[in-house]
């Protein structure tokens, strides 16, 4: 008798749409691939078809609502598209499964960026926003994975918050620990208020009521409104299982972007000012630029390095 080999039989029953489908039609031949006793096969026989396609569907459903609150937006505009729902159905399956739990949120988000090229969208522009959007929701789920990670592996993480001295701008910059960043169509809390007014945890049974509107999600990525999007994953809440991450963001004009991307641990605010003044940049954008790093300090999204 063979455990694994029946736990292996019952996994792809349940998440495999090809195997569940031939065991419908003929049980006995769709086993035949695994190791199974004519017992073991015989248990497996008693197995009704209609409560085993029932079973998978209400797993599938509740998987789809825990990763709907990691990609809240995605999944409203994926709702919008021709056979969006499909597409997100489709994506809970063995090799989805397989992947470590905390990993799985990052795994299906890579998968569903890739099943984008799959949809019509009204333009080449409208589809790169919306990867856009999947890549800061992405970015965000990365992070909280790999903290939880951290802390499950080593305990609660105590960051130091960066002491801000009187000569803070002549140290050099990197990003903190657990941050993303990625430039969006438009504010991200704009983009949660447009596209959703249901909690997190409510938006995936609200989807499958009523989908959103094609019509709408076409005018609301019509505007450009493009922001720089960052995000810092961090312990909101320590229980006796496992700790609760929650995400703090911050939104920059589109053009601080080309001066976050030298934020790698080798420049300072400073450095980056001088040859800003040296290509005829104003004081008072200086200004404005120096006050913005420095709250980003504060705000633990930087460090220095």
């Amino acid at each position: 008798m063979s455990y694994q080999e029946q736990e292996r039989a019952l996994f792809d029953l349940l998440f495999d749409n090809t195997v569940r489908e031939n065991f419908c039609k003929d049980s006995i031949a769709a086993l035949y691939q695994y190791e199974l006793s004519e017992d073991e096969l015989n248990d497996f026989n008693e197995i009704r078809p209609d409560a085993l396609e029932l079973d998978a569907k209400i797993r599938a459903d509740l998987l789809l609502s825990h990763l709907c609150r990691a990609f809240p937006v995605s999944f409203s505009i994926v709702s919008s598209l021709d056979n969006g729902f499909d597409v997100l159905k489709e994506l809970i399956d063995v090799e989805t499964m397989r992947t470590a739990t905390i990993d799985r949120a990052t795994y299906f988000g890579r998968r569903l960026g890739e099943s984008l090229q799959r949809f019509s969208f009204s333009s080449t522009n409208e589809q790169a926003k919306v990867s856009a959007v999947l890549e800061a929701e992405l970015g965000m789920a990365w992070t909280s994975a790999s903290l939880k990670r951290e802390v499950l592996e080593n305990g609660q993480l105590h960051i130091k918050s960066p002491q801000i001295a009187g000569d803070w701008s002549n140290k050099n910059i990197k990003l903190a620990p657990y941050v993303c960043a990625a430039m969006i169509p438009e504010s991200y809390e704009k983009l949660k208020n447009l596209f959703y007014s249901e909690s997190e945890c409510d938006l995936w049974r609200s989807l499958c009521k009523k989908p959103f509107a094609a019509s709408k999600r076409k005018k609301i990525l019509e505007k450009d409104e493009p922001r720089l999007f960052v995000a810092r994953a961090h312990v909101s809440h320590m229980s006796q299982c496992e700790p609760t991450i929650d995400q703090k963001t911050a939104e920059l004009s589109e053009g601080f972007a080309p001066l976050f991307q030298h934020v790698n641990g080798t420049v300072s605010v400073d450095y980056i000012s001088e040859q800003l003044k040296q290509i005829g940049a104003q004081e008072q954008m200086l200004q404005s630029i120096k006050a913005t790093f420095k709250q980003l300090l504060e705000s633990e999204m930087l460090e220095f390095s």
